[in-house]
C-alpha cells in the first residue's frame, strides 16, 4: 500500500467525520469512493482507531465518533464513563490482569480511552473485538484499579 494513500484517507476520514459529522462505517466508506479511495470497511475501523478515533454515544440508539485528543484528566474520566455505561458488560480480575468484557466492536474505544487515563499502575491494555485485557503492574494495585471501573458502571 502506499504511504500517500493511507496519508490522503486518515486526512478524508477526519474531514468526513468531524466536518459532516458521519458516524457510520459503511457511510463513510462510501464518501471515500466518491473521492477515489476503494477500501474495506476494516480497513476503516483500522484508520479510525489509528487516527484517534472513539465511538461515543449521541442519542438513544446513535452512535458517533469523537477525536480523542490530550484532553483534561476530568473529561478523559467522563468519556470513559459514558462508554462504560453503554458498552461494558462485565469486569472480572485475576493477579495483575483485569478483563473487560464489552458489546461487540467497542472494546478498541474503551480500551484507548483507558490508554489515555493517567493511572502510573496501568501498563497497558489489550483490545479485541469485544474483550479487553488491562494489565496492572502489581496484584496490590490491580483491587484499586478494578473498583475504579467499577464505580464508573
Amino acid at each position: 500500500m502506499n504511504n500517500n494513500t493511507k496519508i490522503r484517507r486518515h486526512r478524508l476520514l477526519k474531514e468526513i467525520v468531524v466536518e459532516r459529522g458521519i458516524g457510520d462505517q459503511r457511510h463513510m466508506q462510501k464518501e471515500l469512493k466518491k473521492k477515489g479511495i476503494q477500501t474495506t470497511q476494516a480497513t476503516i475501523s483500522r484508520d479510525l482507531q489509528a487516527i484517534g478515533f472513539v465511538k461515543v454515544r449521541s442519542g438513544p440508539g446513535r452512535y458517533k465518533y469523537e477525536l480523542l485528543e490530550r484532553a483534561p484528566e476530568d473529561v478523559v474520566w467522563d468519556r470513559l464513563r459514558l462508554l462504560f455505561r453503554n458498552f461494558v458488560v462485565e469486569i472480572r480480575s485475576t493477579k495483575n490482569l483485569i478483563l473487560i468484557r464489552t458489546s461487540p466492536g467497542n472494546a478498541h474505544g474503551v480500551a484507548s480511552l483507558i490508554d489515555h487515563v493517567a493511572r502510573p499502575e496501568v501498563l497497558g491494555t489489550v483490545a479485541g473485538d469485544d474483550t479487553i485485557l488491562v494489565v496492572v503492574d502489581s496484584d496490590r494495585n490491580r483491587a484499586g484499579v478494578e473498583d475504579a471501573f467499577r464505580r464508573l458502571l
